[in-house]
């Protein structure tokens, strides 16, 4: 028991890359980290960490130790979250992380209904924005992710809610002003929206593929405001089904080569520690239920 705390200090040490951060990191003084990595080292005759006065860089054995180090801080980590459940109830602020364009997605919008409807003392909070949230630094219980970067840190714990898929989407005025785009060499002249670059997008249709790269395009800042604009004509843009189901079914918006597949996304819930408050875990299980939900009636079809 008594070799848990160096550990737990080595493995600030790392994650924070100096004795000074980590200190601030553990309410400890920096001389009290160096000691502590000092006995362990000492305790167990292995060098840990090269020092300097410009940098300080873990030896072959700390770099080798230092995954353990983190599953002992996250498992510290996980223990004291439960303990903290135990006596919690499902009330208080639930600060919620998501991208701009959920707010139009109905599986949000009525599992929002649902909790607030039957858990009156939860308070949520949205954080609307399109850029990745630090779920530790700014608090966050919940943030709806989608795709590769889910999971920008090793601890967090991503539970997948529904697999959406790009389309290239247009308002009809936008079309009907245009000759009809019937292959995908003539999306390269047509006016384009984007939040992110589109860059090497496959497309297939049966037996046929085709690589969609788009250099001359308006970026915005805001997912909701390529939405807004390619609502109103503007250009084209790509759209997660899942987010335009609504204005495609009202005519609002039209698929551009509908019978062109291009690829999907994975949609998460994601949380920081894999035990939850009782605030947290209500939340979770009413969003796997409603987007599940929307899938199985079809809502983000094309």
């Amino acid at each position: 028991m008594q070799e848990i705390k160096p550990l737990l200090v080595l493995a600030a040490v790392l994650e924070y890359g100096s004795m000074n951060e980590a200190a601030k990191a553990l309410n400890m003084t920096p001389s009290a980290v160096s000691q502590h990595i000092s006995k362990l080292e000492q305790r167990h005759k292995v060098k840990l960490l090269h020092r300097s006065t410009r940098r300080l860089t873990p030896t072959d054995a700390g770099r080798e130790l230092q995954q353990y180090c983190l599953r002992l801080q996250y498992a510290l980590g996980d223990t004291l979250q439960a303990l903290d459940n135990l006596k919690v109830e499902a009330a208080g602020e639930l600060n919620i992380a998501l991208p701009s364009g959920m707010a139009s997605v109905p599986a949000f919008q009525q599992a929002l209904k649902k909790l607030r409807q039957d858990y009156p003392e939860i308070q949520p909070i949205l954080h609307f924005s399109d850029s990745l949230v630090d779920l530790k630094q700014g608090n966050i219980d919940i943030a709806l992710r989608g795709g590769e970067y889910a999971l920008q840190a090793p601890d967090l714990i991503a539970r997948p809610l529904a697999e959406w898929r790009w389309l290239i989407c247009a308002a009809p005025d936008y079309l009907s002003a245009r000759e009809p785009i019937q292959r995908p060499e003539q999306l390269l002249v047509q006016h384009w929206l984007h939040y992110l670059p589109i860059k090497r997008i496959p497309m297939r249709f049966e037996r046929e593929s085709y690589v969609l790269e788009i250099t001359d395009s308006l970026h915005c800042n805001q997912i909701s405001a390529v939405y807004q604009l390619t609502l109103a004509g503007v250009g084209l843009s790509m759209q997660l089904n899942g987010e335009v189901a609504t204005p495609l079914a009202q005519g609002q918006l039209q698929v551009v080569l509908p019978q062109w597949q291009l690829p999907a996304l994975t949609i998460y819930a994601v949380t920081s520690y894999r035990v939850q408050s009782a605030k947290t875990e209500v939340a979770l299980k009413i969003l796997q239920h409603y987007f599940a939900d929307s899938l199985q009636r079809g809502e983000s079809a094309v």
